[in-house]
């Protein structure tokens, strides 16, 4: 089987990232692990959909890497995939995320899938972020991102722009996120976000055109230095889809050592 150059790349750092944080490890007495467990629920018009998900996390002074294992069961049919998922240190100032998702049998999450993040502090508490995602389902999606971002006081302000683009279709979204750090660090924080999307259809002779939005909360705490929860809720409306207002609820276990 023959792979892309950008999903070989992917691989490359990916592994790269692993040996950069055994490396580490054998530098420091104080090794870091966490684990996690989420699930969430999103119901609409149609029924519901249930996603679970288990993580490991090795984390080191050059960043951090996991294996995710993912499961999904909507409208009586079941998938499962597993992941690696890491946060590199770059340069100065810069670090990314790498991430890359394979289902064996896949029904409802992409066969393969691959997403590259860099991240830019460009000083006054300023950040830049590009980013490219590759879904491979059976019409390829490819999504294209720019953000910027803005640290002040306990607060952090980010606005994303993305393009989506498959077989026939395109579309342009919007999200903003604020994220409150009521201890002043990532233990601890309280996150609104608001999204707005549009998407064209140009498959046919007709042109076909929907609308999209969505607001959420989540709450991220720990409650022992050891032990951490994650909770949140959001809303999502679908112009194209009859079913189209959907409701989600997750919540998520975590612990490190």
């Amino acid at each position: 089987m023959q792979f892309s150059r950008s999903v070989l790349t992917l691989w490359g750092v990916l592994f790269a990232s692993l040996s950069l944080a055994q490396n580490a490890s054998n530098e420091t007495n104080k090794p870091g692990w966490s684990a996690s467990i989420n699930v969430g629920n999103t119901k609409n018009d149609f029924g519901n959909a249930q996603e679970r998900s288990i993580s490991l996390r090795r984390h080191t002074p050059l960043g951090s890497i996991a294996v995710e294992q993912l499961n999904l069961n909507r409208f009586g049919y079941s998938d499962s995939a597993l992941a690696l998922d890491a946060y590199p240190r770059l340069w100065q100032g810069a670090y990314a995320n790498v991430r890359y998702q394979h289902a064996a049998l896949p029904d409802l999450y992409p066969g393969k899938s691959w997403r590259a993040e860099v991240y830019q502090n460009v000083g006054g508490g300023w950040e830049l972020a590009a980013s490219r995602d590759h879904l491979g389902f059976t019409s390829n999606v490819k999504i294209e991102g720019a953000a910027i971002g803005k640290y002040w006081g306990n607060f952090y302000a980010q606005i994303r722009h993305q393009r989506v683009s498959s077989d026939g279709s395109v579309g342009r979204g919007d999200r903003l996120m604020i994220r409150y750090y009521d201890k002043g660090h990532a233990d601890h924080y309280l996150e609104a976000n608001l999204s707005s999307g549009r998407s064209d259809d140009f498959s046919s002779a007709l042109l076909a055109g929907s609308r999209s939005n969505s607001r959420g909360i989540t709450w991220h705490h720990f409650v022992t230095r050891e032990w951490g929860f994650k909770v949140s809720a959001s809303q999502a409306n679908d112009s194209s889809s009859a079913g189209g207002r959907a409701r989600t609820m997750g919540v998520g276990l975590a612990y490190r050592w």
